[in-house]
């Protein structure tokens, strides 16, 4: 099964993002917008994965979020990957503070890459991906994105937990199912 890690965002947050997103949507630009309910903030990719394996990594994550209490962050300015000016996916970031949402990830690359499962070759940018570019766009529209989501002011965001997740990928899109979902500071974890 395909398979990521990443931090759920409550309805509120996900209604904001794409009220902002929406004027976007509007205009005629080569962009697969995210759908509101799958909106969500990245922490690793897995890839395809044994179901058999769901368990061992719901332990892992349990592990690795033993000494992390919930926290609260803000969303917060506009990028694009690689480059706003030419980009592949557009994302909203995260504002500071950010100690814990990078402790977070640095704890489960620890702990999965003892369990076999390769740390990222990149350095870690927290974000929710809200689009991916499908063909160019033209020169400056980037800006343009990132303009549009600069002036917004996002509610703080409080989490308790992240989760493990299943993406199925259909014509229609991906789907995302959670497979569990785990507290931060050694609670018990749950099946979604």
């Amino acid at each position: 099964m395909r398979s990521f890690i990443g931090i759920g965002l409550p309805p509120e947050c996900r209604m904001g993002i794409a009220g902002v997103v929406s004027s976007l949507r509007a205009k005629e630009v080569p962009v697969s917008w995210v759908p509101e309910r799958n909106l969500h903030l990245t922490l690793k990719f897995l890839g395809e994965i044994p179901s058999a394996r769901t368990d061992e990594l719901a332990g892992l994550l349990a592990e690795a979020a033993r000494d992390i209490p919930p926290f609260e962050f803000r969303m917060g300015d506009a990028g694009g990957f690689p480059t706003l000016r030419a980009p592949r996916v557009l994302w909203i970031g995260l504002r500071e503070p950010l100690e814990l949402v990078r402790k977070l990830h640095q704890n489960m690359e620890n702990t999965l890459s003892g369990a076999g499962f390769p740390r990222d070759g990149r350095p870690f940018h927290p974000h929710v991906t809200v689009g991916r570019v499908k063909s160019r766009v033209a020169q400056g529209w980037g800006e343009t994105y990132a303009s549009a989501i600069s002036g917004v002011t996002f509610d703080t965001v409080y989490v308790t937990s992240y989760r493990l997740y299943e993406s199925r990928l259909s014509p229609s899109g991906a789907n995302y199912q959670v497979l569990r979902e785990v507290p931060f500071g050694g609670g018990a974890d749950s099946t979604a």
